[in-house]
């Protein structure tokens, strides 16, 4: 398993790069504008990105995830109740994303978003 997790000066949110080194896949979670930074991470672990994953959709965060879903074919995935205005696959708690032998099991954790959204 490998890990990194990246700091967005200014706001103060934290995005991650997930994946599993045997099978050579990553996800990036809540990524920022700046993509190039996980698609260096990820090509310098051996990494290809597949999936991409938002824990919440607000306006404090400026998400490069359609830019990321572009130059790398992943699929962005998001809570249902997210009311996504772009094209991504849905998820509910207790739903489950393989990731080579990584398993990220989803958990339905409403915050501070307007709408509700899972967080893992």
């Amino acid at each position: 398993m490998y890990l990194q997790q990246f700091f967005i000066d200014g706001i103060g949110c934290l995005s991650y790069l997930v994946g599993c080194e045997s099978y050579g896949v990553a996800a990036v979670i809540d990524p920022d504008r700046d993509v190039q930074k996980y698609l260096d991470a990820a090509a310098e672990r051996g990494l290809k990105i597949t999936h991409i994953i938002e824990t919440h959709l607000h306006a404090d965060h400026v998400s490069g995830n359609t830019d990321l879903a572009d130059r790398t074919g992943a699929d962005i995935y998001v809570h249902e109740a997210a009311d996504a205005e772009f094209e991504v696959k849905l998820l509910q708690g207790g739903d489950t994303l393989t990731l080579g032998n990584l398993d990220l099991r989803i958990r339905h954790t409403p915050g501070h978003a307007r709408k509700a959204s899972p967080c893992w």
